[in-house]
């Protein structure tokens, strides 16, 4: 059985209800309880938890911090988060708009989801576009010069100008087998090989990426397109233009999209 990563944690994790209105902060934002896990999503929740994330922050990133958020471990999942964030990971970044916007972890806060949730828009992925929107044009002007604000700063470290380049040298490190820490950084994050020791279970879900597969821990190698920055890039760009089931792919074409020119937030953006 296989299963593609779009098909699962937007619409648990990102409820259209909670997104129509910028909600009031709360004090006790860990009382928010996790989104509900239905029998499809654990499944792709077990193919994360056994998939190899080798030469990949980006998806180490992501599929750590999807399983702690449905876990409701929001520290630790925005910590992953971030992770992956910081290697363009768009998923990463539009779940942490979520976590702001529902109050999972931190303190309910249109103006930062919007801010996180135009990062992920960046690449105009219709699905994220739809949810940014949502978010971003429910705000007051002043709300919307702060969320600004907060996309320039974050835009600094997590934008694509920034993190694109970043994840591409750990794709090629990858490809040269160069493994360690990531120089002047440090998130307190170590992504762990494999050893002989480990019993690695070769029966399962599998994840796909673009029509590619992600292998198991310890079950096969990387397709080495998904080791190319050029063609990996590519894969993950089809997992959000495409209409997707399980097993399957059919790729639609990418809609119309009406988002403000700058790609920044605005009160008055169309939808």
């Amino acid at each position: 059985m296989c299963l593609l990563l779009p098909a699962t944690a937007i619409p648990a994790h990102a409820d259209p209800a909670d997104t129509t209105s910028p909600p009031a902060p709360i004090a006790h934002a860990g009382s928010v309880p996790p989104p509900r896990v239905t029998p499809k999503l654990q499944g792709v929740l077990d193919a994360m938890d056994h998939a190899s994330t080798w030469g990949h922050p980006d998806l180490f990133g992501q599929f750590a911090g999807m399983r702690n958020l449905f876990a409701g471990n929001y520290a630790k999942a925005l910590k992953y988060f971030k992770y992956g964030a910081r290697y363009a990971d768009k998923l990463s970044q539009l779940s942490i708009g979520m976590m702001y916007m529902n109050g999972r972890g931190v303190a309910r806060d249109p103006v930062m989801a919007c801010a996180w949730m135009t990062l992920a828009s960046e690449r105009h992925y219709p699905t994220f576009v739809r949810a940014r929107d949502a978010v971003c044009n429910s705000l007051s002007g002043a709300q919307a010069d702060a969320a600004r604000t907060q996309l320039e700063a974050l835009s600094r470290t997590y934008g694509d100008a920034i993190a694109k380049p970043r994840m591409k040298q750990a794709l090629l490190d990858a490809r040269r087998g160069v493994t360690g820490s990531h120089t002047g950084f440090d998130f307190g994050i170590r992504t762990v090989a494999a050893t002989p020791l480990d019993r690695p279970n070769c029966n399962g879900i599998s994840l796909f990426l673009g029509g590619m597969e992600v292998p198991r821990e310890g079950c096969g190698t990387y397709d080495p397109a998904l080791l190319d920055p050029r063609n990996y890039f590519a894969a993950r760009d089809a997992q959000w233009y495409g209409t997707v089931t399980i097993g399957t792919l059919q790729k639609t074409s990418a809609p119309a999209l009406h988002a403000p020119a700058s790609g920044t937030p605005h009160a008055d953006s169309s939808r």
